[in-house]
């Protein structure tokens, strides 16, 4: 009789565990990640590669050591250049070589005590080499290498031609417009030695030499 009264009092108690286990668990506010936006990548500009493109200038020119006399011209340039860049990442250097024409024609007194020395130059050319740093979209770089120029002086109706040979050396800017199209300003010095001139009777040596302000416009392929 006991035993029947204190399961009667303490079963409901006992049921009590049961119920909380079989209790469903309380919810939790779902946690959702912070939205973030998609990172943009900046563009690269990509130096490597070949080009070509074509430039105009202005030079000033000179022969000198003509016997006292100096012979100094200036005048519009023109030409085409073209080249191979390898981008190395903080360094960007390659080849480059270029062709133009000039309409560079003076006169001076001093060697015959007449005004009949003439001092002309065309054609020139050049090879060198480039080494610039990247500046995105700028390319700041230096060159230098071998000249070449036909110069021809006139005394007294005699004239005489030489293919003269020398150095460049120069620094330039040159900017990305687009993918593919370059801009550049260039400034260059060339030194072409000095040349002997037979003209006529009288044999001249004389040493050319040039500044020259250039800018260009290139496409890469």
């Amino acid at each position: 009789m006991t035993t029947i009264l204190a399961m009667a009092v303490l079963g409901p108690f006992a049921a009590v565990p049961a119920l909380a286990q079989e209790a469903p668990a309380p919810e939790r506010d779902t946690v959702f990640p912070e939205a973030r936006l998609p990172e943009t990548a900046l563009p690269v500009r990509v130096w490597s590669g070949p080009y070509a493109g074509a430039f105009v200038g202005y030079n000033i020119s000179r022969f000198d050591d003509l016997r006292g006399a100096s012979v100094e011209g200036e005048g519009v340039v023109g030409g085409v250049y073209g080249g191979f860049n390898i981008d190395g990442g903080p360094i960007v250097y390659g080849i480059e070589g270029d062709i133009g024409g000039g309409d560079f024609d003076a006169a001076a007194n001093g060697v015959t005590g007449r005004p009949d020395i003439q001092g002309e130059t065309n054609v020139f050319g050049s090879l060198r080499g480039r080494v610039g740093v990247p500046m995105d979209p700028f390319l700041v770089y230096g060159t230098g290498g071998l000249a070449l120029a036909d110069t021809q002086l006139t005394l007294d109706g005699a004239s005489d031609t030489r293919t003269s040979v020398g150095y460049t050396v120069g620094a330039g800017v040159e900017a990305k417009v687009t993918d593919r199209v370059n801009a550049r300003v260039e400034y260059r010095y060339s030194d072409f030695g000095s040349s002997d001139y037979e003209l006529g009777k009288t044999s001249v040596s004389s040493g050319f030499d040039e500044h020259s302000v250039r800018a260009g416009v290139s496409l890469d392929f």
